[in-house]
């Protein structure tokens, strides 16, 4: 038990566990027909990938969070109620696991793990400081994981990269770098509105072409994922013991309605088919 309530400690959000299964989903309908089982493999790795990416950011950050009354609160590590030691460990094995998955999917696969893990060492570690430039420090693992989700989910239905795989990475960059610009407590000054502008039209455009000409998602699943969204909303706003901004209220109400509508979608597809 109390390894557990460790794990948690240390992973921490489950909305965002959210996010990852969402764009998971949505990469695989993009894709194409759907194997259960590689979906299921797929959707496994990238939360394994998402918890190292997690805890891994919590180790470089332990010793400058041990000093900030603020953030020692949310770092498990620096508070000391999790071990450096335990922390590494997990961290290792979550990669190793996660890549001994995505080994099962092929080489593809492989290499967006791959991609992943430098991502989540490259934008943490305290040295390199990559995660301090203006995209970086707004966007910093939400954008950049979101395309390599909807690209594993997209491989284990599809196998093969075409047209819509680029649709698609142009999609949830654009949008995963909006979000988080509008989450963001405070917008750098480079990042100006016409930036705001072009990612909006990227988005847009993108999300037309699947969305709408590809019809990739129907119709209905679209309606379901607004109607979640503004429920959720409006619940987590109404009771919201931790005092989250409203846009990052918004943000985790669409991640887990559009998780939840493909799921639901994906479920009818079994049963009918």
């Amino acid at each position: 038990m109390k390894i557990l309530q460790s794990i948690y400690k240390l992973v921490g959000r489950v909305d965002c566990l959210a996010a990852t299964l969402a764009a998971t989903l949505l990469g695989a309908i993009v894709g194409g027909e759907a194997s259960e089982a590689r979906l299921g493999i797929a959707i496994l790795s990238n939360l394994l990938l998402f918890s190292f990416a997690v805890i891994y950011q919590k180790i470089e950050t332990a010793p400058a969070a041990a000093v900030s009354p603020d953030a020692v609160r949310q770092n498990p590590i620096a508070s000391g109620e999790v071990s450096m030691k335990f922390a590494t460990t997990l961290s290792a094995i979550l990669a190793l696991l996660s890549l001994s998955l995505a080994a099962l999917l092929g080489v593809l696969d492989i290499a967006l793990k791959f991609l992943g893990i430098l991502a989540a060492i490259a934008l943490s570690h305290h040295e390199l400081n990559l995660g301090n430039s203006t995209l970086m420090r707004i966007g910093k693992h939400q954008p950049l994981f979101s395309v390599i989700f909807g690209l594993s989910g997209y491989l284990a239905t599809a196998e093969t990269l075409k047209s819509e795989a680029l649709l698609l990475t142009i999609f949830l960059l654009a949008i995963g770098f909006l979000f988080a610009a509008w989450t963001a407590e405070k917008t750098p000054r480079p990042l100006s509105k016409a930036l705001l502008m072009i990612l909006m039209v990227f988005a847009s455009g993108s999300a037309y072409v699947l969305f709408i000409v590809f019809e990739v998602i129907s119709p209905w699943i679209l309606l379901l994922i607004v109607l979640l969204g503004a429920a959720f909303s409006l619940l987590k706003h109404r009771f919201n013991p931790q005092q989250h901004s409203l846009p990052q209220i918004l943000f985790d109400s669409l991640a887990i309605s559009t998780a939840l509508s493909l799921i639901i979608n994906y479920l009818m597809q079994l049963f009918i088919n």
